[in-house]
């Protein structure tokens, strides 16, 4: 990706130094744009391009190709200096980077509340250290729906080819003379070794591994088997592969999606395609003619620039339109990024670059500005960070409306003081939420977060009927005895331990009654847009993959499994369905106001426009629904169904009077959980009169 575009420098995307001349791969930065464009849509949105984001595993290649080309031509005439390498790499990437950065700057202030003005500006300090991807890999996937409203997001690949760009010259160096043969079998062990990285990361940590380097060197590695094959050789010419080689790109960007298991082996279908346009396509091929035309280049040569520039408009319309962007305004975008890339192209990186560059033409001032533009934006990055995002921007008294809100959507007491002292352990222990005097009965809440934040509901009952109520909760784990994370690894193995542990201390505690709460579905399909194969379940441990039918069978079966397994216990279990799912955060939608200077009415209409539609929710959780239905019908067991409690109008609300019932998207508030009560009263009325 950040391999030069230009035509006149030696070494630029199209240009391979070749015998003192430059032999210009006009359909290069063609390929370049059908990387960056879809990349870009699939940022904005369209579901079309649901595999748009293998445009980066194209840009990995064609960095390989070009960027190895160059070097080993260096090498056999002589001329290789790792200090020139590096230089033409800041003159490269570094000034249209850090127009970008500096320029997301004054949004992030106006706009983003204190935590993701925090995570900015980590991503920021990370950015200019080239290790944002480390940034990203410790905090949170690449297809979570905060995901689109995080401006920088998409720089963890300039950091991958960083890397790759501190490693290769010394591969290279130890590699000594080039051989031909020699340089094949070493680039394709290593290719290979990266490869099984990959495989194994995503079975075992799989956001993890979506920006890991070792398992994305593989395909700037491919990049380098190709230019290893065409060293000093004319393109192989062969009209079937090179068309072949496109139809595989246009193929993956639109077939594959958020549920694909990614880098894996599935991403040698762009990698492949890549390597059979950068071997084949001749320019006399009609695919190198198609790539060749003049609009093509064009979006080719800004590629870099279109790439650094698209993200952060898409991410702050969003914020300030409060996640809602009408069609027309993310099309508009998606013009304005290009346009945004041209200038940018055309008065930042180019008076950087060439024979006689217009801007800092000396290596030691260009290094200089170079390292001094670093520490500047790491040093305002890392500062917002000790700042804690700056929270003295929010006027919180400001609007008596607005600050109960503020309160009501950043605190959860009831959920705080539980279970403290379990923080850390490898597996945590019930503990007691209420306890009464003389307890008649016990109950015991099980589940991941969304039975924590449930507590509340269980206050009056616990006075009411003098039961001791407990809950067992681990984060992002279902209640399901004998089931497994299909993600595998660490994570399937605490959650199977997780609830075996919970079901035994309700057995011994001597507990009658178990509520299962739970994202379920989380578990039975995934969140909006996005069916994660990855958070389904299964009953069998050493399964890997799902398919979006069988995953609703698992889930039934293993739900089924752990009523059958309580109800042996004679314990009598209730289901509770999940909450109407949000799609935007509430705590962040009233901080955002704050912000902006929203006066009350302006603040409401705002919240009052989030309301999640009760279509789009009711979709979301039809599968699991279902599950829950059927196994409530046929088992006999009460299901608690909370949707008509958020529901007004055709929108499920988060909102009532001048109170939140929401944490975030998928939490509730202790508001929210109390007006649950009812619901979770009639349920033990049916069980026990």
């Amino acid at each position: 990706m950040l391999a030069s575009a230009g035509r006149p420098p030696i070494g630029g995307a199209g240009g391979i130094e070749r015998a003192g001349r430059v032999h210009y791969r006009r359909e290069i930065d063609g390929l370049r744009a059908v990387a960056v464009l879809p990349v870009i849509l699939f940022h904005a949105g369209l579901t079309f391009w649901s595999g748009g984001y293998i445009g980066v595993d194209v840009f990995f290649v064609i960095s390989g190709y070009l960027i190895t080309t160059i070097l080993i031509e260096q090498r056999v005439r002589g001329i290789y200096s790792v200090l020139n390498f590096y230089e033409r790499r800041a003159r490269r990437i570094l000034p249209a980077l850090f127009v970008v950065l500096l320029a997301c700057i004054p949004f992030a202030w106006m706009w983003l509340p204190p935590y993701p003005l925090e995570d900015f500006a980590r991503s920021m300090a990370f950015a200019a250290l080239f290790i944002s991807n480390v940034h990203f890999l410790e905090h949170g996937g690449y297809f979570d729906l905060n995901a689109e409203l995080r401006p920088l997001l998409h720089t963890w690949s300039l950091a991958v080819e960083e890397q790759y760009y501190l490693l290769f010259p010394l591969v290279l160096f130890t590699l000594g003379m080039f051989r031909r043969r020699k340089f094949l079998i070493i680039f394709a062990l290593l290719a290979l070794a990266s490869l099984a990285v990959a495989e194994w990361g995503w079975r075992k940590y799989p956001d993890e591994n979506f920006y890991f380097t070792p398992s994305r060197l593989w395909e700037l590695l491919a990049g380098s088997i190709c230019a290893v094959i065409l060293f000093r050789r004319q393109v192989m010419r062969n009209e079937l592969l090179a068309g072949l080689g496109l139809a595989l790109i246009l193929f993956a960007s639109v077939w594959f999606d958020a549920a694909m298991p990614f880098p894996s082996v599935w991403a040698l279908v762009p990698v492949l395609g890549t390597c059979l346009i950068i071997l084949f396509a001749d320019g006399t091929t009609w695919t190198a003619r198609l790539l060749s035309l003049r609009p093509v280049v064009g979006v080719g040569l800004i590629s870099y620039s279109a790439y650094l520039w698209h993200q952060p408009l898409f991410a702050f319309a969003r914020i300030r339109g409060a996640g809602e962007v009408a069609p027309w305004v993310m099309a508009a975008l998606v013009v304005l990024s290009l346009a945004l890339a041209w200038a940018s192209w055309r008065f930042v990186e180019q008076p950087f670059r060439g024979h006689a560059p217009l801007v800092l033409p000396g290596r030691r001032g260009l290094f200089g500005a170079s390292a001094a533009g670093i520490v500047v934006i790491a040093a305002a990055g890392f500062w917002t960070m000790t700042e804690e995002g700056f929270e003295s921007r929010l006027d919180i008294d400001s609007s008596p409306f607005l600050a109960r809100l503020y309160h009501e959507t950043t605190f959860h007491a009831t959920a705080e003081r539980l279970c403290i002292g379990d923080k850390g352990k490898d597996l945590r222990d019930l503990c007691v939420a209420y306890a009464p005097e003389n307890p008649e009965r016990r109950i015991a809440i099980l589940g991941d977060s969304h039975s924590r934040v449930l507590v509340p509901a269980f206050e009056k009952i616990a006075e009411t009927r003098a039961a001791t109520v407990v809950l067992g909760d681990q984060p992002g784990c279902p209640p399901l005895v004998g089931v497994w994370l299909i993600r595998g690894g660490e994570a399937a193995r605490s959650c199977h331990d997780s609830a075996a542990h919970f079901a035994a201390q309700v057995v011994e505690s001597g507990t009658d009654t178990v509520v299962l709460a739970a994202r379920w579905a989380m578990y039975a399909t995934g969140f909006y847009g996005n069916h994660d194969w990855r958070t389904a379940v299964t009953t069998d441990p050493d399964r890997t993959f799902i398919t979006e039918a069988e995953r609703l069978d698992e889930l039934e079966k293993g739900l089924r499994r752990t009523v059958e397994f309580y109800r042996e216990k004679g314990i009598d279990v209730i289901l509770f369905a999940q909450i109407p799912e949000q799609r935007q955060i509430p705590s962040i939608l009233v901080q955002n106001a704050m912000l902006m200077g929203l006066d009350d009415a302006a603040a409401r209409g705002m919240f009052v426009r989030s309301f999640v539609p009760r279509a789009d929710n009711d979709r979301l959780h039809a599968g699991a629904r279902g599950v829950l239905q059927r196994v409530a019908d046929t088992m006999d067991v009460p299901l608690v169904m909370p949707d008509p409690v958020f529901a007004e109008g055709d929108h499920y609300i988060w909102l009532r009077g001048d109170d939140s019932l929401y944490l975030d998207d998928d939490h509730l508030s202790e508001v929210g959980a109390r007006s649950l009560a009812p619901l979770m009263v009639e349920a033990l009325e049916e069980l026990h009169g």
